[in-house]
């Protein structure tokens, strides 16, 4: 049994409140981008159109450390806070090496057609390991800087484009990619469809209004011990109780 977040979240927050009343408040995270940005990974210098505009930019996984956590453990972080690893999911903003953000963490956030590109991609990425694996986060940890920027200009067009896969047409478009980026590329587009969507439970969005969001992996909560369930009933009892007698 997989318990949701936020029933996770009103259970911790009954035992942590029991003689007040607990508002709910999203969770946010402050990330600390590294120098430089993609470090361990690399990169693929291409040019993109998409509705933000055109640029020339540098494709591929970023990587920061994570601090001041609010309702959020540092267990949801698939590596460790000292390196998230994630890709840019907005093209409206900018993000540069050693910026600090406060972002709000949506994990909702994931667009359908972005999990079925990264569902395609693990399944790829799997199937090449030398031994069999199933590696829900395998998109966030690319071999090199080419099959990064692949991911990443993937995770762009199933943000920007509303069907097809075709970085040569249609609202999100890319140029210029180096000869290994589009042949991880094209390995990726023929595997959509053939392998199942990426559980959305695994993924989550970093949210700023005035920098660019991240995708993340986020592993699902494990399942509290019977003693701590019992505990958090308690807690639960425990409010129940106390808002009983605010109104008696």
């Amino acid at each position: 049994m997989k318990l949701s977040k936020s029933t996770l979240a009103l259970l911790a927050c009954a035992c942590a409140c029991v003689s007040t009343v607990c508002s709910a408040a999203p969770a946010t995270v402050t990330i600390r981008f590294d120098n430089p940005i993609y470090n361990g990974s690399g990169f693929d210098t291409v040019n993109i159109n998409s509705p933000a505009g055109s640029s020339n930019v540098n494709a591929s996984r970023f990587q920061g450390t994570a601090s001041n956590l609010v309702g959020i453990d540092a267990s949801i972080f698939v590596d460790d806070i000292n390196d998230v690893y994630m890709y840019c999911y907005d093209l409206y903003q900018t993000i540069g090496a050693l910026e600090v953000v406060n972002y709000t963490i949506n994990f909702n956030g994931a667009f359908a057609r972005t999990l079925n590109f990264l569902g395609a991609v693990n399944g790829v990425m799997n199937a090449a390991s030398p031994s069999p694996v199933n590696d829900p986060y395998a998109w966030l940890h690319p071999v090199d800087g080419a099959q990064g920027a692949a991911i990443q200009l993937g995770i762009w067009e199933s943000r920007y484009d509303s069907s097809g896969w075709d970085l040569g047409a249609g609202s999100f478009t890319a140029t210029g990619l180096e000869n290994t980026t589009n042949g991880y590329w094209n390995s990726f587009k023929a595997a959509i469809g053939a392998y199942a969507s990426l559980d959305p439970a695994t993924v989550m969005v970093f949210e700023s209004a005035t920098r660019q969001d991240m995708i993340a992996g986020d592993p699902p909560l494990a399942v509290p011990e019977p003693g701590s369930l019992a505990l958090l009933g308690a807690g639960l009892a425990g409010l129940a109780l106390a808002r009983r007698r605010r109104i008696l």
